[in-house]
């Protein structure tokens, strides 16, 4: 009886110590494919992040046109975009020259917010003119090619009876991206700031145009860009070819495990076959 329990025990362990084999093999190879998988997906670092959606996609758009490998992830705090380690310059460059991100711009709840105190007249009349100038900054910046737009509206000293001493005037900084040619539209900035300061004259508007300098070589940008979108052009054609023979690969080698293990089998039921002979 002692015997029979013996041999029970040992075909037992033998069984469990030969299956035991092929799970660690499978844990090596799982192992192998996940290293290669965190190689492959590279290394991306914060471009910039507690952004809008759409100020997300926007930089998003432009990044992967540019041919930089870029995406977004959202948080607690709003849309995180992120980019290759070896692009970061180049993107804050793109970036930069295409005036991303916009600068944020006060709203009417932000200069009167619910439940202040009542000021003065001055204050209620500055407060007017800032908002006014946020308004054509706002709209100077959506134009085509602008970067940056400042406008500031000068204020009108008055004498004792209130009558204005000087006549107002508006002074317009742009600065723009030098592939576009802004001073074609210098007189569509004239008219719209006239439009939108009353009392103002044409000839007391000051308007200073500055085309963006490349803080890095444009030969060096455009060559970088077009290499890393034919690379990416040809990353993608292969990408197919690329799965399929991954795939192959796997293929063939859980096959020759399988014919490793069939081979394998006899030694392995001749070893079951002694231990039981021995412990019995």
């Amino acid at each position: 009886m002692r015997c029979g329990r013996r041999s029970a025990r040992a075909v037992t362990g033998s069984a469990s110590r030969a299956t035991s084999i092929v799970p660690g093999r499978w844990r090596g190879r799982w192992l192998l494919g996940g290293v290669l998988v965190i190689s492959l997906a590279g290394c991306k670092i914060e471009l910039h992040r507690s952004l809008s959606e759409t100020e997300a996609n926007q930089m998003l758009a432009l990044l992967l046109v540019s041919g930089l490998q870029a995406d977004k992830r959202a948080d607690t705090t709003g849309m995180t975009v992120r980019i290759e380690r070896g692009d970061f310059v180049r993107g804050v460059e793109v970036l930069r020259q295409h005036g991303l991100p916009r600068q944020k711009r006060a709203s009417v709840e932000d200069v009167f917010p619910p439940g202040q105190l009542v000021s003065s007249p001055v204050q209620e009349q500055a407060k007017l003119v800032y908002l006014k100038e946020q308004r054509l900054e706002r709209m100077l910046t959506s134009l085509d090619g602008v970067m940056v737009a400042e406008v500031s509206i000068a204020q009108v000293p008055t004498d004792s009876a209130g009558r204005a001493t000087l006549p107002p005037g508006v002074a317009v900084f742009v600065k723009y991206s030098p592939e576009i040619n802004m001073t074609q539209r210098m007189t569509d900035i004239r008219s719209l700031v006239h439009d939108s300061v009353p009392g103002v004259a044409p000839e007391r508007i000051s308007i200073v145009l500055q085309p963006a300098d490349y803080r890095l070589p444009r030969a060096s940008i455009d060559a970088s860009s077009g290499g890393q979108a034919s690379a990416s052009a040809a990353g993608r054609r292969w990408a197919p070819a690329l799965g399929w023979g991954m795939v192959a690969v796997a293929c063939v080698g859980l096959v020759a495990a399988g014919v490793v293990a069939w081979r394998r089998r006899a030694s392995w039921v001749r070893r079951l076959r002694e231990r039981v002979s021995k412990a019995s």
